[in-house]
């Protein structure tokens, strides 16, 4: 194979979990040119990665970008997004692609009736499964993240002095976010300076903390772009997180991890993959999961999953 062509088009997170697959196409076929299509707000996620010739960027016609694709002629399309958008663009191309297997209905399935059937392993374990007939070897060696040149950054550019922790206050869903009460605690348990970072939803949470502690908790959400997000992250004793992107790019960059789970589980196969973490949930709610990306609600209007969510394991490791 000459030109390998890999679809995926979103989310954050789910873009990172896929660059196993990439780098093992790469070391499969070390020849060959590894192109990837993804719509145009995700293509910086691929700048600085040396296992990718060209990024695509999907900016709303399919049939102007196949017509793009065309012109360069791929061997191979492997969907790693494997939806509607992603088959058409596949039939445009006259391909017939490589898909991933992402159990749908085994992850519905568990929602609706709290019974789970998925592989007990990684959803990157799963996706080397489903591409089998590709002969790639997964090395185990993680997720990649690369932080442009340009986009790595000094703690003390702003304004952080000495050892800090990094908390990820952020989410796709409300369910995914830890509680503002909760939030509170978190922050005045723990001894560490606290650096956040977030996106400008987030940061009207952040400003808040930031005033309550204005001694620990330095608001940096809305302030840093992910590539800078991720160089505080790289630089960071440890990161705490919800079931969200900037988790991944924590794992990509081998970091410890505090997870803070709510209405999604981590039996999805998605915590952080080939990296130190420790989980923090109510394991033992019977009405998790109760979706299987998140909501903006919870269905039964009490939250407990967030609100009642015990932080001492979190506490007791980190304030020694």
């Amino acid at each position: 194979m000459n030109k390998i062509l890999c679809i995926r088009f979103s989310s954050i997170g789910d873009i990172i979990l896929t660059s196993p697959i990439i780098r093992a196409l790469k070391k499969r076929y070390p020849e060959a040119e590894i192109h990837i299509v993804t719509k145009a707000q995700n293509a910086h996620l691929w700048d600085a990665n040396p296992y990718v010739h060209q990024v695509h960027s999907y900016q709303g016609n399919l049939w102007w970008l196949a017509t793009q694709l065309r012109k360069i002629g791929f061997d191979t399309v492997v969907d790693l997004h494997k939806n509607v958008r992603s088959f058409l663009l596949s039939a445009l191309l006259l391909k017939i692609p490589y898909q991933i297997n992402k159990f749908t209905a085994e992850r519905k399935q568990w929602v609706k009736t709290k019974i789970n059937t998925l592989p007990q392993k990684h959803l990157v374990e799963r996706y080397f499964d489903s591409l089998a007939a590709l002969d790639l070897t997964n090395d185990h060696q993680g997720l990649d993240y690369f932080i442009p040149k340009d986009q790595e950054i000094k703690p003390a550019d702003f304004g952080i002095q000495g050892p800090y922790v990094v908390y990820a206050i952020g989410g796709q869903h409300i369910t995914k976010v830890l509680s503002y009460p909760k939030m509170i605690e978190l922050c005045d348990r723990l001894s560490a300076k606290i650096v956040l970072i977030g996106d400008a939803w987030d940061a009207n949470f952040g400003e808040r903390l930031a005033i309550l502690f204005p001694e620990k908790v330095i608001n940096l959400c809305k302030q840093t772009s992910i590539g800078q997000s991720a160089s505080l992250m790289k630089q960071a004793e440890y990161v705490i997180s919800h079931d969200s992107s900037m988790m991944h790019i924590a794992a990509a960059l081998k970091k410890k991890i505090y997870v803070i789970w709510g209405s999604t589980h981590q039996g999805f196969g998605m915590y952080p993959y080939q990296t130190e973490f420790i989980s923090l949930e109510m394991a033992n709610l019977p009405c998790r999961p109760c979706s299987t990306q998140g909501t903006n609600f919870c269905p039964l209007s009490h939250f407990d999953c967030m609100h009642k969510i015990s932080l001492d394991p979190l506490i007791d490791a980190v304030n020694v």
